[in-house]
Order: structure tokens, then sequence, then C-alpha cells
């Protein structure tokens, strides 16, 4: 199963997002978005929701949940009335083209 196959089948899934400090956090896998194929290679993002009081800045959280368990990149992208929405974009080896 690819990278993009396991986050897609967690769509919706709540995860425990802890820091390099410690701090433990929710966030659940809001989005997906459809992978890109191109010259041998797979781009996707993940959209994360977390609570208001969830922290700002960039940086990489442990992530668990839905039978994942990784270490990922997460950057802010805004304020929703109810918390925090954050982004990782992933751009790997297309599997399929190997």
């Amino acid at each position: 199963m690819s990278a993009y196959d396991r986050w897609a089948g967690a769509a919706g899934a709540e995860f425990e997002a802890v820091t390099t400090d410690g701090d433990r956090h929710r966030f659940v896998l809001t989005e997906v978005t459809q992978a890109r194929r191109s010259n041998g290679w797979l781009a996707f993002s993940l959209r994360f929701d977390a609570a208001a009081d969830a922290p700002v800045e960039q940086q990489t959280y442990e992530l668990t949940g839905a039978g994942i368990a990784e270490p990922v990149f997460l950057v802010p992208i805004g304020r929703t009335a109810d918390g925090l929405s954050l982004e990782a974009v992933f751009t790997v080896p297309d599997e399929e083209e190997s």
C-alpha cells in the first residue's frame, strides 16, 4: 500500500500529535487531496484541523492514528471559527511508475 493510499484511507480520522517538546494535541485529518502524478513522482497534501489552543508554529509532529505512526512536518494555514488548520505537502516516488 502506498503512502497516499494509507493517508487517503485515514481521511476523517483523529490523530494524536506530539511535538518535539512532548506537548500533545488532537488533530483530525479533514482532507487528502487527489494525487497528482508527474514524471515518476506522486504529489498530494493533507489538511488537519486542530483545537483553537493548538500551537501556531510550523514544526514536525509525531502523528499516531488510523494505523499510521510517523513524523510529519505541518504548517499552519489559517484559523477557522473552531480552531486551526494545518497542512502537510508530500512529493514521493510514484510506486506505480517504478
